[in-house]
């Protein structure tokens, strides 16, 4: 999820044919052919409607361009989230972005009076279920709808882990914690299990190329901080 700046990665093979569109705009029509096959935008475009479509891809242009103007950003970056656990098997959508609103400062706007309320009230936010999980699209929309950070998604198979290491740098620079929604297999920690998850990213040393990932997951095995290679987030 991006918007002035970074934000939510996702990394899917799930496309759609469908229609072409035209947008006056060619910057913003290069947008929309990269993201038009996707099935998530598909259907935030059928559940949102066409207004909030166009306005998600001028976002993403906007958010692409504070990129390339923002300097200075250093080795090291970050912006620290607090590690949660989901209440659910199916919620670690809600919970990871209980973790973000935390790093950002914006978990008192969401209502409960503990982060297992919070979150349960986040999963309800979000429309979570056991047969989908979270959708990315209603995930990025929960999240903006609590801080005024401007998340978009971007999609992690389509770019090159030098352009992905650029982007979390940036976000991390301009207070954004990374949220990821991996396949686990990535993960050496994950022992090879494969399956759909959200995940914290909240630091980046870009010059050791080692990342902090922070995991809500209810089993211990999994749940908690580490630091893993760049490239074990870029491929997930």
């Amino acid at each position: 999820m991006l918007a002035a700046g970074l934000c939510f990665f996702l990394c899917m093979s799930n496309l759609v044919a469908v229609e072409a569109a035209e947008y006056e705009d060619p910057q913003i029509q290069k947008i929309y052919e990269e993201y038009k096959d996707l099935r998530e935008f598909q259907l935030m475009r059928e559940e949102y409607g066409q207004a909030y479509a166009d306005d998600f891809l001028e976002a993403v242009l906007d958010s692409r361009w504070a990129e390339l103007q923002r300097g200075g950003m250093g080795d090291v970056c970050y912006q620290y989230v607090k590690n949660l656990k989901q209440t659910k098997d199916y919620n670690c959508g809600p919970a990871t972005i209980l973790q973000t609103l935390y790093g950002i400062g914006c978990a008192d706007a969401v209502s409960g009076s503990n982060d297992d309320e919070k979150v349960n009230n986040l999963t309800d936010d979000c429309k979570s279920n056991e047969k989908e999980g979270t959708m990315v699209y209603r995930a990025t929309n929960v999240l903006n709808s609590y801080c005024n950070k401007g998340y978009i998604y971007e999609v992690c198979t389509q770019i090159a882990i030098d352009t992905f290491e650029e982007k979390v740098a940036a976000s991390l620079t301009a207070g954004r914690p990374v949220l990821l929604h991996p396949k686990t297999g990535s993960f050496d920690y994950y022992g090879g299990k494969n399956s759909g998850h959200y995940i914290s990213l909240d630091y980046i040393n870009r010059t050791t190329k080692m990342v902090r990932v922070v995991d809500c997951n209810l089993d211990d095995k999994y749940y908690g901080v580490r630091e893993v290679k760049l490239e074990e987030a870029y491929n997930s």
